[in-house]
Formats: structure tokens, sequence, C-alpha cells
């Protein structure tokens, strides 16, 4: 409304528009509305510093309460912040933000934002609000007392007596100050009554004209003809109408049948109550509600937690089961499928992480598939009356549920229809912002291949997001950029431009994400293309300038395919390999393939915003052996790491399943040694063991007889499988595969079952239990 805008208004005087726009560029948690009071318990200036120091401000160690513990905390946190990184932020300044002061959030984020950005804020000083406020309302003393000094600062900064007197006299002191200045500014206020300014003379009051006598109206009662027939018969008439003209007989008798075919389909509720009572547990069944129907009754006390979500697994489980009964509804009584989604909208506002979300996503799906392939315009058309404006909501304020409710969304809508899907989601979002990150979403569900219509209407929308404000935004725009790239790098190529100028944003995001589109070029150009200098600069000068290991890891994920056709990338390659810690090392390593998974699979390594797209690919396949090997022997020996981790195992499988070159067996065997106390505890890891056996038998069997000199280290690792310390038992699997490592090695013929006989033998003579004996009678 009028009143509220204007008070927003006051709350924001006072910020520049240059720091507004930056404030709404960094897509913080909740939009800023009141500074004095945003900004007062120091979780949003947390968020800023988090947005450019990522590692430094951790924002689980801040609480976005309201209490005055919470500031002081929060505060504190930040004060140690700001001492390492020297950011000139005083004591005083925090405490006036602190007890909200009129304007003492202004300068603090002004100070902040020359620090963050290095630019100054060219301030034009407002009219004073004392000048738009009459007389009568300007402050008393009292009241500048009160605002000036708060009720947390005498508990904090003021408890002592004098200081605070001191503070109230200077303050009354100013008030009266400005008293005395605003009768030499306005003397006319302080004259006698008898002034023209006082004059208390009443204004004779306005004689009104007569109302005129007006004739009465009436109105005629509107004559409704009432239709005995439902949608599905409407629909019907239409297309009769549409076809060969019929005689009334013919067309009286098909909208009979119509009739009676859907007075046969049961109602949903009648399928959905079969499969409440068929598969919920008897005593949860006595719990419903019996003046409800039963599937009501349940979605309700699932709503209000009061059933477990587990509990009802195998009711959704019927349900899907039942899809073809429930399709057939909608398609007779489009009345059927409102009902349906009014049934089940409150279990799509449970939380994403509750499994009966997820169940009913998957019916919904199921049920989506199955109308689109019955009626695709039917089913379209439906969705778009009925469903979209249940998810509308959702998709606005809960950004986690969009992928799932907008993958929901296009199994009502084959592929030809998705152009008219989308400007229907446009027009009920009714937000740009929204939209936007939408249409990332469902650009990212499209199948490979889509229309040219649909490729103009997601470059234009890319377009629009790499010029937006936000910065995850245009990270997620960028992300588009690399499907176009995919469908035809031709339209890219004139984007090359505004790509280059992206280079310096300052967004880890949008730089991992140009990363990603300059690789995606890179494999489908020539090097002797024209445009293949300026991406292959572009690169380098993103991944020599990142300060950011999360950039460096996208780098060497998405870089490794085309290092064998640009050579000259492969220095920068190795310099961000290094710089790499283990544990980003490993996680890059031994990323999961995302062609084989599905889209928002747990396993899949994602970096940054779910909005981004940022897959995570191994490059195994692509580098070295001895490369990996020895960059991850160096990383555990610098990490200090005592055992193996289920990554490490997984990279050094991976490596060695390629073919060796003889010449390197020497190098091989020099990384066996600097690791050969971790791979061979790690037969003593029941997580482990099963895989170690084939690392090391291929390890070993590959280098040859040098290899017998790390025996020692493994007649030690048998001793620790088989005779524990503390008397707990080893896990059986750990003995078992420390057996098939044995058995394994004896096979691969002289010089390995000599020398692991011997291990054997000099085992069995140190062991006095009887059943170790017996397992270690199986090895020999």
């Amino acid at each position: 409304s009028r009143a509220v805008g204007e008070k927003e208004r006051r709350t924001m005087a006072g910020l520049s528009r240059e720091i507004l726009k930056w404030l709404q560029s960094l897509d913080l948690s909740y939009s800023v509305k009141n500074v004095k009071r945003d900004f007062a318990n120091g979780f949003l200036v947390a968020e800023i510093f988090s947005r450019y120091f990522p590692h430094d401000v951790q924002m689980h160690s801040y609480d976005n309460g309201i209490g005055l513990p919470k500031k002081l905390g929060n505060w504190a946190l930040l004060e140690k912040f700001f001492m390492r990184k020297r950011v000139p932020i005083a004591r005083e300044m925090i405490d006036d933000v602190i007890h909200c002061k009129n304007d003492a959030a202004i300068p603090l984020l002004e100070t902040i934002y020359t620090c963050l950005t290095s630019k100054k804020v060219h301030n034009v000083i407002p009219r004073s609000d004392d000048e738009l406020i009459p007389p009568f309302a300007r402050p008393t003393a009292s009241k500048a007392i009160k605002e000036n000094i708060k009720d947390s600062e005498l508990v904090t900064t003021l408890q002592d007596d004098a200081e605070s007197r001191s503070r109230a006299s200077n303050v009354l002191q100013s008030h009266q100050q400005s008293l005395r200045n605003e009768r030499l500014q306005e003397p006319g206020r302080f004259t006698g009554p008898s002034s023209p300014q006082r004059s208390s003379q009443r204004v004779p009051p306005r004689t009104m004209p007569a109302e005129a006598p007006q004739g009465q109206v009436e109105f005629k009662e509107v004559q409704v003809r009432p239709i005995n027939r439902n949608i599905a018969t409407l629909r019907a008439t239409r297309d009769v109408n549409s076809s060969m003209p019929k005689s009334d007989d013919e067309a009286q008798r098909e909208f009979n049948e119509m009739d009676a075919k859907a007075l046969q389909v049961k109602p949903i509720t009648h399928v959905l109550n079969a499969a409440v009572n068929d598969n919920l547990e008897p005593k949860e069944l006595r719990l419903l509600d019996q003046s409800k129907d039963a599937v009501v009754s349940l979605v309700d006390r699932l709503v209000a937690s009061k059933i477990d979500p587990e509990a009802a697994r195998n009711v959704f489980e019927a349900m899907v089961h039942n899809t073809d009964d429930l399709v057939a509804g909608f398609l007779a009584s489009p009345k059927e499928f409102w009902r349906m989604f009014s049934i089940f909208t409150g279990v799509l506002h449970l939380p994403e992480t509750n499994s009966c979300y997820t169940m009913v996503l998957r019916l919904f799906c199921e049920i989506g598939a199955r109308m689109t392939a019955e009626d695709l315009f039917l089913a379209c058309g439906l969705f778009g009356d009925y469903g979209l404006p249940k998810i509308v909501p959702l998709l606005k304020t809960k950004p986690a549920k969009r992928k799932g409710l907008l993958g929901m969304m296009y199994f009502f809508c084959e592929s030809t229809m998705h152009l008219r899907v989308i400007k229907a989601l446009q027009d009920s979002l009714d937000d740009m912002d929204c939209f936007l990150q939408c249409i990332v979403i469902l650009m990212h569900l499209e199948p490979e291949g889509f229309s040219e219509d649909l490729l103009d209407l997601y470059i234009y929308y890319a377009m629009t997001g790499l010029g937006h404000q936000s910065a995850t935004l245009r990270a997620s725009a960028l992300s588009m950029v690399v499907l176009v790239v995919r469908q035809s790098h031709l339209l890219v190529m004139p984007m090359l431009d505004k790509l280059e100028a992206m280079k310096d944003d300052g967004w880890w995001e949008v730089s991992a994400q140009l990363l990603r589109v300059c690789a995606q070029l890179l494999q489908v150009l020539l090097p002797q293309d024209e445009q293949c200098g300026r991406v292959c600069d572009l690169v380098t000068d993103i991944v020599n300038n990142t300060y950011s290991p999360l950039v460096r890891k996208m780098a060497v994920s998405c870089l490794a395919p085309v290092l064998s056709k640009y050579t000259s990338l492969e220095h920068i390659y190795h310099e961000a390999l290094e710089q790499l810690s283990e544990k980003d090392f490993s996680t890059v390593m031994a990323a999961p393939d995302p062609s084989a998974m599905e889209l928002g699979d747990p396993q899949q390594q994602v970096l940054g915003n779910s909005l981004a797209h940022m897959p995570i690919t191994s490059p195994l396949n692509y580098l070295d052996p001895l490369l990996v090997v020895q960059s991850l022997s160096d990383k555990i020996r610098k990490s200090n790491l005592e055992n193996l981790e289920p990554e490490h195992v997984h990279i050094l499988l991976g490596v060695l399943e390629a073919q060796f070159e003889p010449e390197q067996a020497d190098s091989w065997y020099e990384v066996l040694k600097d690791l050969e106390l971790h791979v061979y505890v790690a037969l003593a890891d029941d997580e482990l063991c099963t895989t170690i056996v084939s690392v090391l038998h291929r390890w070993i069997t590959y280098i040859g007889p040098s290899a017998i000199t790390t025996f020692e280290t493994l007649g030690k690792a048998l001793k620790l499988v088989f005779s524990p310390d503390g008397g707990q038992a080893t896990p059986i699997q750990c003995q078992a595969a420390a057996k098939d490592l044995v058995l394994a090695l004896r096979e691969s013929g002289d010089p390995f079952s000599v020398e692991v006989d011997k291990v054997v033998a000099t085992l069995k003579n140190e062991q006095q239990n009887e059943v170790l004996q017996e397992l270690l009678d199986g090895c020999a």
C-alpha cells in the first residue's frame, strides 16, 4: 500500500543507490527493508563477508536472532574477523548499530562497500527530515534522550552511572541548542496570538448543494439455463461441431454414450480410500477421522506430523500401482483431477526431505506420464488449469523444491507443448526473477536436440540472465549457455565479447561456469579455428587469477578432456592440480560419472548453488595414471593422513585399470614405497579391504620382483588382521580379503609365491590361537 511504501522509503533513506544495487546483487538470504533493524544483529553483515571470504566466515556460526546476547555474540565473531583482515570498522560504530541508533548502519555499510569493492560512495546530502515534520511533532527532550540512549546500552556500554548521566546531559544540551536555533530560524512561530500565523478564526462552513432526486434502477433477474452434461461431454460437443455435420440423433446418441462412460468410472476417492484401507497398518487406520475420506484423513495426519511417513509408504506404492484407474477418472471427469490436487497439496508443502513429499511427487509424475500417453492436449490443459496454480506459491517461496515440481510439470506436457506451458508459467508467476530461476531448471530438463523455437526462447532468457544483478542468476544463465553450445556452438560465438567481460565478475560461480562454457567450446572447435585463441586466453586468465579452490576443482574437472587437443593449457592445468588440497583432489578424481545418474542424484558431485548445474566429472580417463598417483601420494603425505579414505582407494583402482608403460615401473615402485603402510593397513579396514586386494595385486604384479621389498609390511598387516590388539576380533571380511590377497600372490608364480609362503610361515609360528591357526592354514 501507499503507507507501507512510504514507511519503507523512510527506513531505507540515506542509503545510496549504488549500495542498494550492490546489496541486491549479493542475493542475501532475506531482503533489506529496514536498515537500522536488519543489520543490528550482525547476521547480514556476516553473510555479506561470507560472499567474499567463504572459508573465513562460516554462516553456521552466526545466529539470526534479535536478542541482545545473540547480537553481541555475532559481532564478537565479526570483530575477530575484522582484526585478522584489517577491516577498518571501529567499535563505536558497531555499538551504534547494535543498539539501533538512527542512521548508524549507513556509515557501516559504506565502509564495508568501500572495503570490499574498492569503490567510493558518492553521497548526495538529502533534505533534512526535520524540515518536513510539523513543529508539534518534532522530538521533545525525553524523546531525544530515548533515541540516543537505548535500554540495551544501559546493560552493556553504559553501565557506569556517571557515564550515562554525562551522556544524557550532552543530549539535553544538544536538544536545547536545537530549540534556540528554531527560534532564530522561525520567529513567526513564537509571536503572540494576534499574529496572522497564530490566527484561530474559523472559516464559515461551506453550503453543499441539495442532492437531486434520482430515479430508481431496476435489475431483471438473470435467467440461467442449466447444463446437464459434464465437461467431457462439452469437449466432445466442440469436437463434434468442428468435424463433419451429424444428425441430431447421432449427436445425442454420442452424448449419451459419453455420459454413461463418465458415470461408469469410479470417483478417485474410492480408489484412494481403497489403497489406504488395504495398505495402512491397522493401528494407524483406527486413528483416522471416520467422518472424512480415509485418504483425506491420512493426508491431514501426515501434514500434522502425527504419523510416521514410512508407515504410509505402502499406501503410496499402491496408489502408483493403481494409476490407470486414477487416469481413467481424470479423463472422464476433469473435476476429479482438481480433487486429486486439492487432496495432496498439503503434502507438497512438506519439507523436500520428507519421504511422503517424494512419494507424492512420484505419484503425480506417473499420472502425468500416463495422461500424456492417453491425451496430451487434455493432460497439459488440465495441469495448466488445476495443477499449476497449486505449485506456483511453492515455486516462489521454496527454491529447493523447484527442480522436482518443474520436473513433475513436464511429465504432464509433451515436448511439443513446452512453449505453451512455459508461457503459462511466466503468466502465473508474475515474477521475472523467479521465472528466470525456473527457466534455468527447465532447460536442463529438456531432452537433447530440442526444437529451434525452444532454443531461441532459452537463448533469449540466458542473455537476460547474464545481465542480471544477482550473481547466482548470472552463473545459472551461463549454465544455459553450456547447453546452447552442445546444441549449436555457432550461436555462442557472437557472445564471446560478453563472456570475456564477465571474467572479472568476482563471483566464483560465474568464473566456474565460464570455465565450463570455454571447455565445451574447445571440445567442438578445432585448434586452427580463429576464435580458439580467445577461448584459451579466457581460460588462462580465469585459472591464473582465481583464489577459489572451487574454481580450481572445476578447472581440473572440465578442462581434462581438451588437454590432448590444446597442449598450451597443460601448464595452467598442472598448476591448478597441484594447488588442490588432498580433500578437493580426492573429491574430483573419485567423482562418479554424472551421465550414468539422474539429475539430482545425491551421489552426484555438484558445486555451488543448486540452480548453477555444475556437475563434477572425474578426469581420470584423460590424465596420465602415473601423474595422478604421484599427486595423490604427495597430498596424502603432506596431509599427514594415517589411513586411506574410500576416495583414495577408488582413485588407485581407477588408475591401475589403465595400461602401463614398461619404462614407468620404477616410478610406480617409488610411489608404492611411499604408500606401502597405507595400502597394506587398509586390509584391516572392513570398508576398504575387498577393493584394496585388487589394488595391491595389480600394483605388485605390474612392478615385478622389486615389489617384494614391501612384503615385510605385508606381514605386519596380516599379523594385524589375524591377531588384532585389544582382544577385539577383526571383521570376517577383512580376514577373507587378506587370504584372497595371499592366494592371488601365490598363484602369480615365482618369485611372489615363495616370498608370500615365507611371510605366512613366519606368521604361523607367531600365532598361539587355534582359530587363527586354522585361518592361516587356509592361506597356506
